[in-house]
């Protein structure tokens, strides 16, 4: 009896999307990994400024005859959503494509300091 699964031909890869979250002194970015996609293939929302939401749907296979030995490009809908931190400034936010990476950058309120005279 084996143990192996079969490859699946397509799956849903609704929250498969690799993405990675930086955080540094100025701003948050956020990096999603979008093979083949363009800026019309990707949705880009911020929900009640406090949560970044990405979805889009990748294209279905084009390759569809013959039988599949190994499927990993991801085909299908998908969505991530990331609550933002209390100090994003979800007003300022700005997006772009950098060879099929979407990387919004979240810029972060700075803290107010005052001195306080000591008598």
């Amino acid at each position: 009896m084996s143990h192996f699964r079969k490859p699946t031909t397509s799956f849903n890869t609704f929250g498969q999307v690799d993405a990675d979250w930086i955080e540094d002194y100025d701003s948050h970015s956020f990096i999603f990994n979008l093979p083949g996609l363009t800026t019309k293939d990707v949705k880009l929302d911020i929900i009640d400024d406090t949560h970044l939401q990405m979805s889009g749907e990748f294209p279905p296979e084009r390759y569809s005859r013959g039988k599949w030995h190994t499927k990993e490009r991801p085909t299908g809908a998908f969505r991530r959503t990331f609550q933002l931190p209390e100090n994003a400034l979800a007003s300022q936010i700005r997006a772009f494509d950098i060879n099929g990476m979407l990387v919004v950058k979240v810029p972060k309120s700075k803290a107010f300091v005052r001195s306080i005279p000591i008598d």
